[in-house]
């Protein structure tokens, strides 16, 4: 088994050259050729006469590269072998074989030059000396032997990074758009437990509530979420972006973050697009299981752990839920007769109707039963975590089938004990001033299964299922000792919240090639997904304590539920996609070059249904033991009660109010279109460009408060361009144009109550979609494999941009859209071996990505006379909802070449960013904390890895305020504390 390493037209009298195999699956490092970049020379000082020299040396120096060409085939069977990775040392020169096993990388500086193959499943290969020459092409063939296959044992040479490495550098260089990437073995260095833990280390991306991505300052609505390249919808009712926090790592193969728009890509794609790739169909069998277990002083094994009176306070357990309501009591309160708010002759009329209704309801009551209200102090044990997988491939009718499957399921007790809140005035007076305590268990579990079948070498089907399962159990309760207009008297709140989250995702996919179509490819996905939200039985209570200790309900002049509530909501939603692209590779074209044209159409369907209980009557309440007084079931024995605000029966002096809530129906259709072509004009130039067309029709519809409806059609341009200078120096330009839709929620017209801003939102059935035009540039410099130079600038402009609005003093938001908006920034990426400090130093990377941002939208003038009084005062403009001036991550990591010892340790920081803006006074402002996490892993033989880690190092504060800085007057402060972890692996 050999690669012959030839030029196509040898010097004169020289012979053919032949490289040396070696085999690199256990590399010894050795050093990167001496050949050092080419910086383009230094010209005058003007920038047009300085791009033109860039462009002029650049051309001069590609004028003079070489080819490298071959045919890669399968040791075992001698079968051609398809998307084979071949990359020369020192470069981002890469490209991939064909379904006939060929390849060809053009632009190869001349000289003797080291190329590595790679693919999985196979033993990588590297190839030295492979002489190329000016104007000319150099052949390599050889094959590749499956890892199974027992041969003679071939001399090590360097092997520079992993696999994974090889293909996100690939995917990277390949791209039409500035693209990012992170692969699972990062997961590991930062100890990342999901996709929302590790995708905040990518450049300029940030990361709001450890759910939602915010690229480049955007918000996510701004952003798709992408599973295996078709979008995943949101469950969630007030987000257009699906939580990140579902999708657990075991299942994660890589994360690519796309910030530039391309026809190919979802419209709705002004910030980025989030592409999760589950881990693919391994073609050698593996068996892999990970154990682990972390603690944290403020949250594990106390005593004092605030959880519901029947939640599972076990290590390994699964949640014991919640009583949803009965079907028929949901459908039946949905269509009761409401009456006006005014009693009219029309409403006593119908209140013989509504009796006989209520006495139906009454009939139901029963199977909502009594509930407890008030958290208990329980012993929290310690958080865990455990991950399996497992694969192989195996021959069917002389194809491979692969086969991959993995489980999870962790366990997690946060605890956040008293700390300050606040509630101020838009004249920052205060309003109230208490303490909280709030305590969460987290439960995910899921499954992935993922297959693949090679039919023949030009057809290949896949299917994989994922289901991810997420549940969060919260007590909380607080304490306000101050409170504006009722002085002496004390408010206390409690919450009990359980909120089950779901994602079931499908996907039948096919790659087909047509070689007698010119080599074209045909690419389908469908793929059905449903997720859903479900709370049921979340529970308010709230009461004041006057001097004497005596508990009362109710004050209007408060924003919370008034009597003890009960709230259930549901939210489904279901979606279809099927995606078509084909590929038609331009062969006319010297360079690489294609035509790509696709279709997409996305169907999206939600329903969305709440019921409210409210238990009137404080008699007897004792606040000591406030669960033995709402457990009574005399609440459940009556005949009837209140319906829509008229109480039809008084003979109770207890009882419980019915408040129908407002359900709604949603729909989404969006059909789109495109043609696109990436053109490889010459060895130093590649233009990418086309237009995508896509139809948007949403639909909202509720019972009683009216309907909403978005009927739009968009035309969005992309043009792009990729300027080499040198083989590992890229220059890329782009200018785009794209959308960003509202919520269903955002648009339905209904009102409800958001716990955790002790707030009241009231939809906007006048939102219409954003439009972002988008001007990018960066340079790339990949000094060596591995290592990473990159600068880059931004400038979007933003019609329309939605946000969170408090519209006035009173406690309720809204949304709605901002006139405009501008959004610019640079970046810088740098990640490097310091190995050329010292041979001492091989192993340790020093890596760094810093995002500093500027957003601004322009006050109206009635805002700006509202914002403005005594206490508090503005400019002409502010920065935009949700947008952080700043994101900076740092990571040092060492690898010991024979010792198995790795070490990384982390540190992010992003800055103060709003969180809900106002008409009046301050906006209010999220300080998040710098985080600095450690970890150590250590393997241990052939099969075992052990690993400590250390999250949250230095513990700083966390602060919402009232205005941008950290000292203005507190929303909300605590501390989180550090979380040390234990964790074990084997892999088989």
């Amino acid at each position: 088994m050999s690669f012959n390493a030839t030029p196509a037209i040898p010097p004169d009298g020289a012979d053919v050259q032949s490289g040396r195999m070696s085999n690199a699956m256990a590399a010894a490092g050795s050093s990167y050729p001496d050949r050092p970049p080419q910086w383009p020379a230094r010209g005058g000082a003007r920038p047009l006469l300085l791009l033109l020299l860039l462009w002029a040396a650049a051309f001069s120096a590609r004028a003079q590269d070489g080819s490298v060409s071959g045919v890669v085939l399968n040791s075992w069977d001698r079968t051609p072998l398809p998307n084979v990775v071949v990359t020369v040392r020192g470069m981002t020169l890469a490209t991939q074989t064909d379904a006939s096993g060929r390849y060809q990388l053009n632009s190869v500086p001349p000289g003797d030059q080291v190329l590595r193959f790679s693919k999985s499943g196979f033993a990588a290969t590297v190839v030295t000396e492979v002489r190329v020459l000016i104007g000319q092409s150099t052949t390599v063939n050889g094959n590749l032997r499956p890892e199974f296959y027992q041969m003679e044992e071939f001399e090590v040479t360097a092997e520079e990074f992993t696999e994974q490495t090889e293909k996100i550098i690939f995917d990277r260089q390949q791209s039409g758009s500035m693209l990012d990437a992170i692969g699972s073995e990062q997961f590991g260095k930062f100890a990342a437990a999901d996709a929302g833990g590790i995708i905040g280390r990518v450049t300029g991306v940030s990361v709001v509530g450890g759910k939602y991505a915010v690229v480049r300052g955007l918000s996510d609505r701004y952003t798709r979420t992408l599973l295996n390249g078709v979008e995943v919808p949101s469950a969630d009712p007030y987000r257009t972006s699906p939580q990140l926090d579902l999708f657990p790592a075991a299942m994660i193969d890589r994360i690519s973050v796309s910030k530039t728009f391309t026809p190919d890509q979802p419209g709705a794609s002004g910030g980025g697009v989030i592409d999760i790739i589950t881990k693919p169909f391994p073609e050698k069998p593996f068996v892999k299981a990970t154990v682990g277990i972390s603690y944290n002083p403020e949250s594990n094994l106390k005593k004092d752990f605030l959880a519901d009176p029947k939640s599972a306070m076990s290590m390994y357990d699964l949640p014991r839920g919640q009583k949803a309501l009965d079907p028929q009591l949901f459908k039946l309160t949905e269509n009761i007769d409401r009456p006006n708010n005014a009693v009219s002759r029309e409403t006593l009329a119908r209140a013989q109707g509504r009796r006989q209704q209520a006495d139906a309801v009454s009939g139901l009551l029963n199977s909502v039963g009594t509930a407890d209200f008030a958290g208990t102090e329980r012993t929290s044990p310690l958080n865990s975590s455990f991950s399996a997988s497992a694969g192989t491939t195996v021959p069917v009718f002389d194809q491979p089938l692969g086969m991959f499957a993995a489980v999870n399921y962790s366990r997690n007790f946060r605890s956040l004990n008293d700390y300050n809140v606040g509630d101020y005035s838009g004249l920052l007076t205060v309003k109230k001033l208490g303490r909280e305590t709030r305590s969460n268990i987290n439960t995910d579990y899921g499954a992935n299964v993922n297959l693949g079948y090679r039919l023949s070498d030009d057809a290949e089907f896949g299917f994989n299922f994922m289901l991810a399962q997420s549940v969060d159990e919260e007590a909380r309760y607080t304490s306000f000792h101050f409170l504006e207009g009722r002085e002496g008297d004390t408010l206390e709140k409690w919450q009990l919240h359980y909120t089950e989250r779901q994602i079931q995702n499908y996907q039948l996919r096919g790659h087909h090639t047509f070689p007698f179509l010119a080599d074209s490819k045909f690419d389908w996905t469908v793929g059905l997904a449903s997720t859903t939200q479900n709370e049921p039985n979340h529970r308010f209570m709230n009461y004041f304590l006057d001097p004497n200790g005596t508990a009362t309900f109710g004050d209007s002049s408060l924003p919370v539920p008034q009597n003890p509530s009960r709230y259930f909501r549901e939210v489904e939603e279901q979606s279809l996609t099927i995606r078509a692209d084909w590929i038609l590779p331009l062969s006319f074209m010297k360079e690489d070059s294609k035509f790509k044209m696709g279709f997409l159409s996305s169907s999206t369907d939600r329903e969305f249904g709440e019921q409210y209980f409210g238990y009137t009557g404080s008699s007897g309440f004792n606040p000591a033991n406030p669960n033995s007084y709402l457990n009574d079931p005399a609440y459940l024995n009556y005949s009837a009660g209140h319906l829509g605000g008229i109480r039809t029966n008084y003979s109770w002096s207890r009882f419980i109010d019915l408040v129908i809530g407002r359900p709604y129906t949603a729909s989404q259709n969006i059909t789109a279109g495109y043609p696109m072509v990436d053109l490889g004009v010459c060895s130093w130039l590649r233009l990418i460009g086309g237009i995508r067309v896509e139809q948007t029709f949403m639909q909202i519809a509720t019972r009683d408060a009216g309907s909403s409806e978005i009927n739009q059609l968009d035309i969005l341009p992309a043009a792009g361009a990729v300027i080499s200078f040198t083989p590992n120096i890229h220059l890329r330009l782009s200018y785009t144009e794209t959308l960003a839709r509202p919520s269903f929620r955002e648009k339905a017209p209904i009102s409800n109550y958001l716990p955790d801003e002790d707030l009241f939102a009231d939809g906007n059935p006048n939102l219409q979609m954003s439009s972002v035009d988008s001007y990018d540039a960066r340079l790339e410099w990949f000094p060596s494999p591995g290592d990473i130079f990159s600068a880059g600038v931004f400038y979007k402009q933003i019609k329309g941009p939605i946000e969170l609005y408090r519209v006035d003093l009173a406690d309720s938001v809204t949304w709605i859209n901002r006139d405009k908006a501008t959004v610019m920034g640079v970046e810088f990426e740098a990640r490097k071996s310091l190995e050329f400090l010292s041979s001492d130093l091989k192993g340790l990377t020093l890596g760094a990505n810093i995002a500093l941002i500027k957003s601004e939208t322009a006050f109206t003038a009635i805002e700006y006379q509202t914002k403005t009084n005594a206490s508090f005062s503005v400019g002409s403009k502010r920065p935009l909802y949700s947008q952080s001036p700043y994101i900076i991550n740092l990571d040092l990591s060492y690898e010991h070449p024979t010792s198995g010892t790795s070490f990384t340790l982390a540190a992010n920081l992003t800055g103060e960013r709003i969180i809900l803006t106002t008409a009046q006074g301050p906006d209010i402002y999220e300080h998040s904390p710098v985080s600095l996490d450690a970890l150590i892993s250590q393997k241990f033989g052939k099969h075992w890895t052990a690993r400590f880690g250390v999250k949250n190092m230095l513990d700083p504060e966390y602060r919402q305020t009232y205005g941008e800085t950290f000292n203005a007057p507190v929303r909300r402060a605590y501390n989180r504390g550090r979380t040390y972890s234990v964790s074990l692996s084997a892999e088989f």
